[in-house]
């Protein structure tokens, strides 16, 4: 026979005029009736399709131990019966539950008294989350489903089912914190499949890579990867499909400026609920500052180490020093020594001068007390290029020189002289044979301050700088000539040009470039004078 359920009947005569059995409630309180109607039809439709018939018992034997929460309830909330599945859900028995307002048990009891208006204008309600209070006074998110059985116009009672959902809730709030915390990591949290694509790409990813969300999931994560690194990548993925977890990997990423930055990953295998991995979560900080900190820190311990033997070799060679510049005064009193002799002497006296101011401000650990003076821009170079003018006529290397007629200086003397030594003595050891070398001067103003000075100019055509090494040039103990750089030379340039408001800049190609190799190095001197009379 084939079975239709009715809402509990008050009045046991309406159930007989029309037919329907009374069955006891095992919930208590109010009886379940169900109408048999066309038990010879039904019987001949259950040969062809459909549940089979059930007895009346069997039916509500169903209804009471059904998973599902279910409940009747009158027009006003009033709890009409409730089946096995929502008493055990709440804690409650039949009598403390059966006979009570449904608003009772809701945490917000006019959310229920709203849903009861909608009811009764015959709309149904569907999947609505709310909480439900236990009788141990704990809240049960449920979700709640119910539609209207009207008697003509009226709502003559509602049909409710409730599901436990507070598992799902607990996850999703779970789930909830962990987005949250990810996105408001200062850590780039990515994720990634097994073959290396990204599937999801937080805020910070976004501020230390430069790529958005949106440009980076699907994408493979060798986008941010160096090409010289790529089989770094394929090594990270052989280890987390075998399980493995990689901590403090430190290594080079890419942002999309081009940018290389210094990061340490972790990353971890990503398992589904099955415990099979399908991926990996890696997070990825940028410790580039604490490298250059740990550089920095590195460094001043190698030049306090330079500076105490720096004080001990200007010490030891002060004496010999003097006993040098003595015998070439002598030298220059001998009436029988060769004119061209004695200007050989009077400029090895100058540039031993020169050895014995460098030695006491070696590394800028001696405070330089001379003077500015006026400088013959262009008589200080000549004197500059004759001391280099026998490895010059070596390596068959040609000199040209274009220096603005009448410039003059108002600088120190040593410090000048001691940059232009260390720009034509780099560019020499550049060069090629045969190759050539431009030294340029003229009156400038600074870019940006418009304070009057020069523009010195060192250029050479030999094998260039690669940019990779031209970022460091100018750090200390950093060189390329192995067997005799210290790498302090342009350190040093820079550092005096830095302290009297000048500056200095390179530009450089390698072999294959447009215009074939070389380097350039432009500095900028200010006129100390001059400055001072414009600003008075």
């Amino acid at each position: 026979m084939k079975r239709f359920l009715s809402p509990p009947e008050p009045a046991p005569r309406r159930a007989e005029r029309t037919g329907r059995r009374t069955v006891p409630s095992a919930s208590g309180g109010h009886p379940t009736h169900f109408s048999a109607v066309g038990e010879k039809r039904g019987s001949d439709l259950a040969h062809h399709a459909g549940p089979p018939a059930l007895r009346d018992s069997d039916l509500q034997e169903f209804l009471e131990n059904a998973v599902l929460g279910m409940h009747w309830m009158a027009p006003d909330g009033t709890i009409l019966w409730a089946n096995h599945s929502e008493l055990l859900l709440l804690g409650y028995q039949a009598q403390d539950f059966v006979g009570r307002d449904f608003a009772d048990f809701a945490e917000e009891p006019e959310i229920i008294h709203g849903l009861l208006q909608r009811l009764a204008t015959g709309e149904c309600i569907h999947d609505f989350e709310l909480r439900l209070r236990a009788r141990d006074g704990s809240l049960r998110w449920v979700r709640f489903d119910a539609n209207p059985w009207p008697r003509g116009k009226e709502l003559h009672q509602v049909r409710c089912f409730v599901i436990d959902i507070s598992d799902k809730k607990r996850a999703d709030e779970a789930q909830m914190k962990l987005a949250a915390i990810v996105e408001s990591s200062g850590d780039a949290i990515v994720s990634k499949d097994l073959s290396g694509i990204v599937t999801s790409w937080n805020a910070a990813a976004e501020r230390i890579l430069g790529y958005t969300a949106a440009e980076m999931i699907g994408r493979p994560i060798t986008t941010v990867i160096p090409p010289e690194l790529h089989h770094d990548e394929v090594e990270i993925l052989r280890k987390i499909q075998a399980g493995e977890r990689i901590e403090h990997f430190e290594t080079v990423r890419v942002t999309k400026s081009g940018e290389r930055i210094d990061v340490s990953l972790t990353i971890s295998p990503v398992r589904n609920p099955q415990g099979r991995i399908i991926g990996a979560a890696k997070i990825l900080r940028d410790v580039t500052m604490q490298k250059r900190l740990e550089m920095a820190l590195h460094t001043s311990e190698r030049l306090a180490s330079v500076g105490r033997l720096a004080a001990t070799v200007a010490h030891e060679i002060n004496n010999p020093l003097e006993a040098v510049t003595n015998l070439i005064f002598l030298a220059r009193q001998n009436g029988d020594v060769p004119e061209s002799a004695k200007q050989c002497l009077v400029m090895a006296d100058e540039e031993l001068k020169r050895v014995t101011h460098i030695a006491k401000q070696t590394l800028g650990f001696y405070r330089d007390t001379s003077s500015p003076v006026w400088i013959s821009v262009a008589n200080s170079i000549d004197e500059m290029l004759a001391i280099y003018h026998r490895r010059l006529n070596y390596r068959q290397i040609g000199l040209h020189k274009r220096i603005e007629k009448g410039l003059r200086l108002y600088a120190l003397h040593g410090e000048f002289k001691q940059t232009v030594s260390n720009l034509v003595t780099n560019a020499i050891d550049a060069s090629r044979p045969g190759g050539s070398i431009e030294v340029r001067a003229w009156s400038a103003r600074h870019p940006l301050t418009g304070a009057p000075g020069i523009r010195l100019v060192v250029a050479d055509r030999g094998t260039g700088i690669p940019d990779e090494i031209r970022r460091q040039i100018f750090a200390p103990f950093f060189t390329t000539k192995k067997d005799v750089g210290t790498g302090l030379g342009l350190w040093i340039v820079k550092g005096m040009l830095l302290k009297s408001g000048g500056s200095i800049r390179c530009r450089s190609r390698v072999a294959g470039s447009p215009g074939g190799s070389g380097t350039v190095m432009m500095v900028y001197l200010p006129s100390e004078a001059e400055a001072e009379q414009q600003v008075a």
